[in-house]
């Protein structure tokens, strides 16, 4: 008899432990009664990055804002002396440029593009006829010796146009933001391609001239075979020169679409070396050079995403 109330005991005591497991996987009382069970909502998906699809291709607009380049003209006589022209120190003025883009995205924030940026000819001298005195020296064939320096009242016109050509590998790291703007910064190099067109026309006559043997000025100038007789002169020529280029690139993007992406951006662009161009002048060699430059441009464009 005590044995048959240990084992009801127990059995109790069994039945009572598992009885809230069981409700707890029932659901309750009340769902056992018919109730609506209240649905669980799923969990929210987790982005992955398709690498196939990241590629991107870009149409940007823009301009040069500033360039820090300076622009020289110098005078070399016959005898190889210098002398400051009168085409020299002027400011570049803004210019458009269009670019195109084709790029990959490595991470979800890392992408490299090539970036291709042409700029139009701009003009790097003062328009108009520019009217100045200028001086060219030579050894004098007059029996007194010394050396004969010529001057000429020049009237002159000299137009210098420069286009150029950029291709840049750039390395660009997007910083996430949660939103659907992007900012970015990067940097990149490769090259630039410039061409120097220039055109001039120059009327010239002489002054005075003066000799150093003597010391003394005599008006009209010295018959002198070295030095250039008055007149009229012209021409043209044009130059192509390739160099290193590197720049640094800051923006933000903004999507539009999944693959729709607005993209305004910044970037200061170095082109190392000079590119000048020499041309005839009753002063001399005429030397138009434009130094090695820094370019502050502003570029605006869409960037579409492609498998």
């Amino acid at each position: 008899m005590k044995s048959a109330k240990t084992w009801i005991a127990t059995g109790f005591l069994l039945a009572a432990s598992v009885a809230p497991a069981m409700a707890a996987d029932w659901g309750g009382v009340k769902d056992m009664g018919g109730g609506v069970p209240i649905p669980v909502p799923a969990p929210a998906p987790v982005p992955t990055f398709d690498v196939d699809s990241d590629w991107y291709v870009g149409l940007m607009l823009g301009g040069t804002i500033s360039q820090s380049s300076k622009v020289t003209d110098t005078d070399t006589d016959y005898l190889g002396n210098s002398s400051p022209g009168a085409f020299g120190g002027e400011d570049v003025p803004a210019t458009a440029t269009y670019g195109l883009t084709f790029g990959r995205y490595i991470t979800p924030s890392l992408r490299w593009e090539v970036a291709v940026d042409y700029t139009a000819d701009t003009r790097i001298t003062p328009g108009g006829t520019l009217g100045y005195v200028a001086a060219n020296s030579a050894p004098s064939l007059s029996p007194s010796g010394g050396f004969d320096t010529n001057f000429y009242n020049i009237a002159r016109t000299d137009t210098v146009k420069l286009s150029r050509t950029t291709a840049l590998f750039n390395l660009l790291y997007d910083i996430p933001t949660g939103t659907r703007f992007t900012p970015y910064i990067g940097g990149g190099a490769g090259f630039t391609w410039r061409r120097l067109r220039r055109s001039f026309s120059e009327n010239s006559g002489c002054r005075d001239t003066y000799n150093s043997a003597t010391d003394s000025f005599a008006l009209g100038c010295a018959t002198n075979s070295p030095l250039p007789s008055p007149g009229t002169i012209s021409g043209s020529d044009s130059k192509n020169q390739i160099d290193f280029a590197a720049a640094v690139q800051a923006g933000i993007a903004t999507n539009l679409t999944e693959s729709i992406i607005w993209d305004n951006g910044w970037q200061m662009l170095w082109e190392g070396g000079s590119i000048g161009m020499s041309a005839a002048s009753a002063a001399g060699d005429n030397r138009i050079v434009y130094k090695d430059a820094v370019l502050q441009q502003f570029r605006s464009g869409l960037r579409i995403k492609f498998d």
